[in-house]
């Protein structure tokens, strides 16, 4: 869950993210930047529950692990290489 506050009538800037599961702060770090955690952002489409709406919601990563270790079917998970074209780059679980 976003927090924001308001700045003026046309402005509104990030004050936090919670977790929309538990409910906690999740923190910046010393460099500015949320730690990490899952943002989703759906738009229903028509003959849904939710016709037209757009649901935001924000997941730590240890609500994250509790969700997703209930899956049926899990995430695919693929690996993100910080150096581009690094032939040595692995995965590290």
């Amino acid at each position: 869950m976003r927090v924001f506050m308001e700045q003026n009538a046309v402005t509104q800037a990030l004050s936090g993210v919670r977790c929309n599961v538990c409910g906690r702060s999740i923190m910046k770090d010393a460099s500015g930047y949320y730690e990490d955690h899952i943002a989703i952002s759906k738009t229903w489409g028509y003959h849904s529950t939710y016709d037209g709406e757009t649901h935001i919601i924000d997941v730590c990563l240890e609500c994250y692990q509790d969700w997703a270790a209930r899956f049926v079917i899990p995430p695919k998970v693929s690996c993100y290489c910080y150096a581009a074209g690094d032939a040595l780059c692995m995965c590290m679980y």
